[in-house]
């Protein structure tokens, strides 16, 4: 699978972006992070299956539908929205349109990396993230 990582860009927490991003390349995933050229994040969305997009904020709690929309544009992901999944990690917890949304998947305290790690090790649990090296070149 491809994933692109997106954060906002109010704060910036390499550890916190560097962990998931390790943890998708680590189960066999291809990994790209959002740089700052127009042209090439579009290009890079048209590729990826899943966004993933990081919030790091004290408003960044997702509560409604309309709280998604929000961080939809401002991460400019209106054109894309219903043809990826979508992973948002908050500082509520980590929500998907894999289902209806917004559905939060795994509830945080506050997003760190002691969250992350109980996160990760959840997932692991389910195959959540995990590639079948097979199936990624259909």
């Amino acid at each position: 699978m491809k994933y692109i990582i997106i954060e906002n860009k109010e704060q910036h927490d390499d550890e916190l972006h560097d962990d998931i991003a390790d943890f998708l390349w680590n189960r066999g995933n291809e990994v790209f992070i959002r740089n700052n050229t127009a042209i090439d994040f579009q290009n890079i969305i048209k590729y990826c299956n899943h966004i993933v997009l990081l919030i790091q904020n004290s408003s960044s709690e997702l509560h409604s539908e309309r709280d998604l929309k929000g961080f939809i544009r401002f991460f400019e992901l209106e054109n894309c929205q219903n043809k990826k999944t979508i992973f948002v990690f908050s500082n509520n917890g980590v929500y998907s349109n894999a289902i209806p949304f917004p559905h939060k998947i795994f509830h945080f305290e506050q997003l760190n990396k002691n969250e992350l790690i109980h996160f990760f090790s959840w997932s692991n649990k389910f195959n959540l993230f995990n590639t079948n090296k097979e199936t990624t070149n259909q």
